[in-house]
């Protein structure tokens, strides 16, 4: 089997994600790779969670939606024609004192069908799950029963067993590309799903030198970050968007002063409260036209892990060298799905620092009115007209320079190009591997919007638009901007991700 997909289940408080990232752990020690997938419902506790895997030899992109294992941790209905493994976990967890043990034997149990080293996985358990002794006797009666009672369904062996680098969410990601490309001042108040990056950089703050604050409320964080970075800090936020939108006016303030701040904005399905623990990609143009007034503003879209690292300091550069806020738009999926990238202690960064005035070097005037060059209010006409043009001609120096612009998969003689942003991406990799009939275009800076895009794009005769959410938000920002129309839309908005081989199936 080239690749196969484990399914984790179970009621929360069950250790249910904390057993598959166990298994990504074994799996990529042992040369694998993996991309994974968790489901949680929106509440504090309670509910009924899943965690699916997919493993293979060869580089994954996107989890498979279809399992080939499911491990159960809770009973439940039984479909005619499926064969069913039926593991006695109650009797098992008996023996060792407490239910939280039932993950660990399934661990072992899946270790045991997947074929995989006994020594290596279990002493990974024991390192995992530190001094408890019980965690090991789990994973040898998963391993033992197993064997008696189940058969092997072993992937295709691992030819290439070199460095596989580390395994961490979109969230952990963006914090470590945050710290390399110098940020040094972080705020943020909890809301899914980017409330990872407050816990990570929180937790290493000491280690990298980073003020972390919590504030009161979203308003509260973006007028800190604010005025972090007129005093000559690096400053970047992290929220979801409804904290966004409470963010705007602050958005406009630093448009008005230059100061650059990187919002980090993880989307979730609105409006209002919405689905907290679901994915979408539905606040591009709000992001693109956020803050009132016309100014300045960079909007990315990193489209799996990797580039979650890479966009951090990419953002924190460009909110520096342009002393304008800059949106990092990410989502639920990309922020709480693990992969293997490379170590983010070494990859190599560019840090870019402010040259703008700060406290201490010399006098100046911030100031949220229209203001002369000494930064005094004033409404002249002439002074007015420059300041806009001052504001406004950043984007002109953006197109020119800047080259994070989009990456492009597959032939520029295919018959057709599938046109998308953000964590589509990984479907769509998936669902055009092999087709040499599919190009796909990855648009990473979503705003300005570069006359490169438009020259890729209008190449194909055939233009295929993807996008997870419910009005097609950067067709319409190709059609209004570059005059570009598609033959065909496909588009998802349950809450859900698009996987693979429905995606594929559209894409016919």
């Amino acid at each position: 089997m080239k690749r196969i997909t484990v399914k984790i289940a179970g009621p929360a408080g069950m250790g249910i994600k904390s057993a598959g990232l166990l298994l990504a752990k074994i799996v990529t020690e042992a040369g694998y790779y993996f991309a994974d997938y968790s489901e949680y419902p929106s509440l504090i506790r309670g509910g009924h969670n899943t965690y699916q895997i997919t493993v293979s030899p060869k580089e994954v992109f996107m989890a498979d939606k279809k399992a080939n294992l499911l491990i159960a941790l809770s009973p439940g209905h039984e479909e005619d024609g499926k064969n069913l493994l039926k593991i006695p976990l109650s009797t098992m967890t008996m023996q060792l004192g407490g239910q939280i043990y039932a993950n660990t034997i399934s661990i072992g149990a899946i270790c045991w069908i997947l074929d995989l080293n006994r020594e290596n996985a279990k002493n990974i358990v024991t390192g995992y799950y530190g001094d408890d002794p019980k965690n090991p006797e789990a994973f040898e009666i998963g391993w033992g029963w197993a064997g008696t009672n189940a058969k092997k369904n072993e992937i295709d062996k691992v030819k290439d067993n070199g460095d596989k680098g580390s395994i961490m969410d979109g969230n952990e990601a963006f914090g470590w590309g945050l710290f390399r490309g110098g940020c040094n001042f972080f705020a943020a108040y909890p809301m899914t799903p980017a409330t990872g990056v407050l816990h990570f950089l929180a937790k290493n703050q000491d280690k990298f030198g980073i003020k972390v604050v919590q504030p009161e409320d979203e308003i509260a964080v973006a007028n800190e970050a604010t005025g972090a970075s007129i005093a000559g800090a690096s400053a970047a936020v992290a929220t979801s968007g409804g904290g966004f939108a409470l963010m705007n006016e602050a958005v406009s303030f630093g448009g008005m002063i230059g100061a650059g701040v990187v919002y980090f904005v993880g989307q979730r399905p609105g409006p209002a409260t919405g689905m907290p623990t679901w994915t979408v990609q539905g606040d591009l143009l709000y992001s693109v036209f956020s803050g009132h007034g016309e100014f300045a503003k960079i909007v990315l879209a990193p489209g799996d892990t990797q580039e979650c690292w890479e966009c951090g300091w990419e953002s924190i550069n460009l909110a520096n060298k342009y002393d304008i806020p800059v949106i990092v738009l990410a989502d639920k999926i990309l922020c709480e799905s693990s992969k293997n990238i490379i170590d983010p202690e070494k990859g190599k960064v560019e840090v870019i620092k402010s040259k703008k005035i700060i406290p201490g070097s010399g006098i100046y005037l911030y100031n949220s009115y229209e203001h002369d060059e000494e930064g005094f209010s004033t409404e002249d006409a002439g002074i007015a007209k420059k300041g806009t043009e001052e504001r406004l001609n950043k984007m002109k120096n953006i197109l020119k320079i800047e080259k994070y612009i989009f990456n492009f998969y597959g032939s520029k003689t295919a018959r057709n190009l599938i046109v998308s942003w953000g964590s589509t991406k990984g479907a769509i990799l998936e669902a055009i591997r092999g087709n040499s009939d599919m190009a796909y275009l990855q648009i990473k800076m979503l705003w300005p919007l570069n006359k490169e895009i438009e020259k890729v794009i209008k190449s194909f005769k055939t233009k295929i638009l993807v996008e997870n959410n419910a009005t097609a938000q950067l067709g319409k920002l190709l059609r209004s901007e570059m005059g570009i129309e598609f033959n065909k839309t496909v588009l998802k908005y349950d809450g859900r991700p698009f996987f693979p081989n429905e995606l594929k199936e559209e894409l016919i």
